[in-house]
């Protein structure tokens, strides 16, 4: 039975017009086939809703973010092997550089030393040249002091014949004498 039932039916009193706090409370409360029915029907609803205007556009949106995560991903692999392609590129240039390095260092060496023998040789020939140059006026000047040192002497002869002899020769005669006793010096 219903509690609009159990209430008698004439003139309302007081208590009648205003129920007591609790007795509303209980009828909230109260749950009934027809409350659970339409809350199924709005919770089905909801989600049809849901499934046709959020589910999509965010599984769309999940599936666009998955590629472009896969696409980053891909590029950044590409970058990483380009990056250890020119590490490889750059090492390989170095050595080659090292090596070209070592080549000029080792043709400069090379150049130094064929100068420094070109050099050596140069200096040697002009030393040996000035040598030569030396002995050569030393030869000349030894030769000049001995053939004046010849002259002197047989002139020096003439005249210790000559007081020897106590006679005087003439001036061409004495030539002649210093020459032969030269040429018998020799």
């Amino acid at each position: 039975m219903n509690e609009t039932e159990a209430m008698p039916m004439g003139p309302a009193t007081t208590t009648e017009m205003h129920p007591p706090a609790g007795a509303d409370m209980g009828n909230v409360m109260k749950v009934s086939d027809a409350m659970v029915g339409l809350t199924w029907l709005a919770f089905l609803i909801a989600c049809f809703a849901l499934y046709k205007l959020a589910w999509k556009p965010i599984c769309q949106a999940l599936d666009r973010r998955e590629d472009k995560i896969r696409q980053s991903l891909k590029e950044a692999a590409d970058v990483q092997a380009r990056a250890a392609m020119d590490r490889e590129a750059q090492n390989i240039m170095l050595a080659e550089a090292k090596n070209d390095a070592a080549a000029i260092v080792e043709r400069a060496r090379t150049a130094a030393e064929a100068t420094a023998r070109e050099l050596e040789a140069k200096s040697r020939a002009e030393t040996e040249a000035r040598v030569r140059e030396a002995q050569a006026e030393i030869a000349r000047a030894r030769e000049q002091a001995l053939g004046q040192l010849r002259r002197e002497a047989g002139e020096l002869a003439l005249q210790v014949a000559g007081r020897i002899l106590e006679r005087k020769l003439d001036a061409d005669a004495d030539r002649a004498l210093a020459d032969r006793l030269i040429r018998d010096l020799e």
